[in-house]
Order: structure tokens, then C-alpha cells, then sequence
């Protein structure tokens, strides 16, 4: 399986939103400045799959962005829930 070029650099991207909540709660800071990283992310993962979900229609659409928003949620709440948790320790 021959790995695109693009594939890696999107998840050091969103590697980088998921770090930056990490460093959010690490250092804490208030969860609005999570809510920037988080609409962040959202934003870069709406542009770098914008090919394929303007080949979707309809409920297909709203399925996957649905499922793509609570997993980009999911992500950078818990990097900002383990810097908090972590953030007396290191």
C-alpha cells in the first residue's frame, strides 16, 4: 500500500491542533483558547477533505461531517483533559 504525500502531512497537522490542546490544559488555559484550537482544526479538516465531501450528497454529507466533528471534538477535549491532568505532575 503506497501512502500519499499529503496523508502524512495532514496528520502532522492535526497532530500539531491536538498538541496545542495539550498545551492549553498543560499550562491552563482557559477552555475558550481550546474552542479557537478546536474551530481550528475543524476549519483545516473541512479544506483537506474538501475534494471528497463535495462529492457527497445529502444525508451521506451530513453523516460523515457529523462523525468528523464529534471525533475532532472528542480529540482535542482529551488533549486538553490530559494537560490538566498532567499539569501538576510534569
Amino acid at each position: 500500500m503506497r501512502r500519499r504525500p499529503d496523508a502524512m502531512k495532514n496528520a502532522s497537522i492535526e497532530l500539531a491542533f491536538a498538541l496545542a490542546a495539550y498545551a492549553c490544559g498543560l499550562f491552563d488555559a482557559p477552555v475558550m483558547i481550546v474552542g479557537v484550537a478546536g474551530v481550528g482544526m475543524l476549519a483545516y479538516w473541512t479544506w483537506s477533505r474538501r475534494l471528497v465531501l463535495n462529492r457527497l450528497r445529502g444525508a451521506t454529507w451530513i453523516t460523515v461531517s457529523t462523525v468528523g466533528t464529534i471525533a475532532i471534538i472528542a480529540i482535542i477535549g482529551g488533549a486538553y483533559w490530559l494537560g490538566l491532568a498532567s499539569g501538576g505532575t510534569i
